[in-house]
C-alpha cells in the first residue's frame, strides 16, 4: 500500500463581513463566479478550485478555531501579465501595496502584485516566470512602466524608481533626483504621445547580484497641436538596483531613434 499523499487545492474558506461586498469584489475584480450551493451557502469559483465564504458569527460547526475576519493570505496564479492587472486594479479603484515583485512559488520563481479585499486580505496575483530567461524581472518591469506611461501615472512611475534617479535622453539633457525627473522629463512626454510600447521581448541585459541593465526599443505616436499622430521610435537604457526584493531604475536613457542623414 503507497503513502498517502495529496494532488491540488479544492477549496479554501474565508471568514467576511459582508458576504455581498466580498462576492461584489470577487467576482468585479478577480472575475470569479459566485454560486451557492447546499443550505444557501456560497462559494467563488476560479479554474478548478474554489473559496467559501463564510459570514462572521455564522452557525456553521465546522470551521476554523478562531475564524476572523482579514486574516487570509492567499495567492493567485494568472497567465495574463501584471501590467494588464495594474491598470485593471486601478480602474476598479483597488490599489496596489507592493510589486511586480520577484517572490518564490510552489513551482519556481513569480512575479507579484499586493492588494486587499474588503476584509483586509492579502491578495497576490502572480505570473510564472518563464525558467531560462536570465532578465525576466527586468521584461516584468519594462512592462509595467509601460503600463504607467500609458495611463499618464506619475505616482505610480515613482514606485519603479530610486529617489537618486539620473536620466537624460532626447527631452531631458541630464536631470538628477526623482523630482525633477518627473517634472522635466515626465510630465513633458507621458501626457503628449499615445500607444507606448517597449519591446520588452527583443530586450537585452543582465542581472548580477543586486544589480541589473536592460536595453530595449520602444515605439510611440507624438501627438501635433490638431490632435493628428505621427511614428515616435526609440531606445532605452536602464540601470537598476535590487532593494527588499524590488527592482529599482536607479539611470534611465530614452532617446529617439536617429533620423537617418540624407
Amino acid at each position: 500500500m503507497s503513502e498517502p499523499g495529496l494532488v491540488r487545492l479544492d477549496h479554501l474558506v474565508l471568514t467576511v463581513r459582508d458576504v455581498d461586498a466580498t462576492c461584489r469584489f470577487y467576482a468585479d475584480v478577480l472575475g470569479m463566479r459566485v454560486a451557492r450551493f447546499g443550505e444557501g451557502r456560497i462559494a467563488l469559483h476560479f479554474g478548478a478550485q474554489k473559496i467559501n465564504v463564510h459570514p462572521v458569527g455564522g452557525t456553521s460547526l465546522l470551521v476554523a478555531a478562531q475564524p476572523t475576519s482579514g486574516s487570509g493570505d492567499v495567492c493567485f496564479l494568472s497567465d495574463v501579465p501584471l501590467p494588464q492587472w495594474l491598470t485593471h486594479l486601478g480602474a476598479h479603484g483597488v490599489e496596489p501595496i507592493d510589486g511586480p515583485v520577484r517572490r518564490t512559488g510552489a513551482e519556481g520563481p513569480i512575479d507579484s502584485v499586493y492588494f486587499r479585499d474588503p476584509d483586509g486580505n492579502l491578495l497576490e496575483v502572480s505570473n510564472a516566470v518563464e525558467r531560462g530567461d536570465p532578465i525576466a524581472p527586468l521584461r516584468a518591469w519594462l512592462r509595467t512602466l509601460e503600463s504607467r506611461v500609458r495611463a499618464v501615472d506619475f505616482d505610480g512611475g515613482r514606485t519603479l524608481c530610486a529617489p537618486d534617479l539620473v536620466a537624460f535622453g532626447t527631452v531631458a539633457e541630464f536631470v538628477r533626483g526623482l523630482d525633477r525627473v518627473v517634472v522635466d522629463q515626465w510630465q513633458r512626454v507621458w501626457p503628449n504621445i499615445r500607444d507606448f510600447t517597449i519591446r520588452a521581448d527583443e530586450a537585452i541585459g543582465g542581472i548580477r547580484d543586486d544589480q541589473g541593465w536592460v536595453a530595449a526599443p520602444w515605439d510611440s505616436l507624438g501627438v501635433r497641436p490638431d490632435g493628428s499622430t505621427f511614428r515616435r521610435p526609440g531606445r532605452l537604457t536602464i540601470a537598476f538596483t535590487r532593494s527588499d526584493g524590488t527592482w529599482l531604475a536607479t539611470h534611465t536613457h530614452f532617446s529617439l531613434t536617429p533620423t537617418p542623414t540624407p
